[in-house]
């Protein structure tokens, strides 16, 4: 069952009672509501004791800081005492011996945080995916809380709960790919692959893949990759990758190695015909087509700071792969990372990129580049692609243009919020964590569901060996082939 616990409610949970997992949120900043989260009272809190009522009045020294700002009507320094969130914070920690769970969640409240809370044998697959998509949810719905997801031991200390699978090193390797992004790359390699599509309607084209697999799959290697994750992060609004691991099926990338993988069975010409080497490179063609406008598109989205889906249905992924296809073909240019200077200088870079965009694709029309990328295509009718290629090119940097006068420069600024309670951190399954506590690492593989409930330990034991045995019976069958052929001979 889950707690959700507003401001109004500050008398709650007898040492949290009994409670799985509950949500508690800041004052004044309600979340939207959320199928198994039950709004509900538990309890009074209790006394405070003496001890404790003389460690909250001890100052530590240690824990305060002078601000000083200048007064410009009296001409001087005025300076102030204050304290840093992370030692009140830590002094409430102290107090209790990080024992006392309903006070630092007050105190984190008071903070303006959302705090996420679930306690021991309670961890399950469910209950990641509902603290997932609420929280994606609420991002969807314009919340800006800050989030953490925290985990209650027996002893009532709590910790992060983050996960142990990998998701710090693929949340690395993703921000190194979209940092070393190059948008005109993609852009022109979208550009000059749509000079294959015309073969489709040429039915005495014979066309096959060059070095096309290994230009798409070496050089344009960041261009190409985790478009099916840069969905989830900039259109869905998934918090972490952490949290992308929990709700995606598949963590591999996939749609490029779909697509590397039809563009390398189109050349072999010993395993398919003609018409097969032509189908299958239009195919691979047009998956690589998609990536790379999905990848413009979702960080289109990013950059425009749309509105994201949020996490539900199913169906959300392919939504928001769909969107991002979109967005890649009707706005290519706000998905180059230095559209975020906005104003003029955005706007002279989409100019100067559609001119080199258009050069390239005029140069793509010789009959050697043809040939190089996809031998046959230059044998179709090119005045198709070469009059759709330029209107649009026309429109796009006509849309992107007007698109880019709406997008606000990244602040130059710092921040009003110089004391942050919280600390980004991929591996948590909301994108943030209290430095204050010690991570909980959890292996989401030790939280699969048992699929063969019914079954005993015996059971499952004794199928899996007779399965294990047939199996190796049939491959060794398939070696005893020629043997028993010549066995049969003998006999005859």
């Amino acid at each position: 069952m889950f707690c959700s616990v507003g401001d109004s409610v500050r008398g709650f949970i007898s040492p949290f009672l009994a409670l799985g997992h509950c949500i508690y949120e800041p004052p004044n900043k309600p979340e939207p509501n959320m199928p198994g989260i039950d709004a509900v009272c538990c309890g009074s809190p209790p006394p405070h004791s003496a001890a404790a009522e003389e460690e909250e009045d001890t100052e530590d020294i240690s824990a305060h800081s002078y601000v000083c700002k200048f007064n410009g009507q009296a001409d001087r320094w005025d300076c102030g005492e204050s304290e840093y969130k992370r030692d009140v914070l830590q002094q409430v920690i102290r107090a209790h011996d990080n024992k006392d769970g309903r006070r630092t969640i007050d105190q984190l409240k008071d903070f303006g945080i959302t705090v996420y809370l679930t306690e021991r044998g309670n961890v399950n697959y469910p209950i990641l995916r509902k603290v997932v998509e609420h929280a994606s949810k609420s991002k969807a719905s314009g919340s800006k809380n800050a989030r953490c997801f925290l985990y209650k031991d027996e002893n009532g200390r709590l910790y992060n709960l983050t996960l142990n699978n990998g998701s710090g090193g693929l949340a690395g390797s993703w921000q190194s790919t979209n940092t070393s992004f190059s948008g005109l790359q993609a852009l022109v390699a979208l550009t000059v692959l749509s000079r294959v599509l015309p073969c489709y309607d040429d039915t005495g084209s014979y066309i096959y893949p060059g070095y096309l697999s290994l230009i798409i799959g070496i050089i344009l290697s960041e261009e190409i990759s985790y478009a099916w994750l840069n969905c989830s992060m900039f259109i869905t609004g998934t918090p972490s990758v952490a949290a992308h691991t929990i709700i995606s099926n598949f963590d591999s990338d996939w749609p490029r190695k779909l697509a590397l993988l039809v563009l390398t069975l189109a050349g072999l010409s010993d395993l398919v015909d003609a018409n097969g080497q032509k189908y299958l490179t239009l195919v691979g063609v047009a998956m690589s087509i998609s990536i790379l406008a999905a990848n413009l598109g979702s960080r289109a989205w990013h950059f425009m700071n749309w509105k994201t889906l949020g996490q539900g249905r199913k169906v959300v992924p392919i939504i928001s792969y769909v969107l991002a296809v979109f967005t890649g073909l009707l706005l290519p240019y706000i998905g180059f990372g230095k559209i975020q200077a906005g104003g003029k200088s955005a706007i002279q870079l989409i100019v100067m990129n559609a001119l080199i965009v258009a050069i390239v694709f005029v140069l793509s029309g010789a009959e050697k580049v043809q040939q190089f990328l996809v031998n046959g295509s230059e044998n179709c009718n090119q005045d198709n692609a070469n009059i759709t290629v330029g209107i649009w090119i026309a429109l796009t940097s006509i849309t992107c243009i007007f698109a880019a006068q709406k997008i606000k420069p990244n602040a130059r600024y710092p921040s009003d919020d110089t004391d942050p309670i919280l600390i980004e951190d991929p591996t948590s399954p909301v994108g943030y964590k209290v430095p204050n506590f010690p991570d909980f690492k959890i292996d989401p593989i030790l939280l699969s569901g048992d699929e063969l409930s019914c079954l005993g330990m015996k059971a499952v034991t004794v199928i899996g060996l007779f399965l294990g045995i047939g199996a190796g019976a049939l491959v060794v069958s398939s070696g005893l082939y020629d043997y028993m052929e010549q066995v049969n001979n003998y006999l005859s």
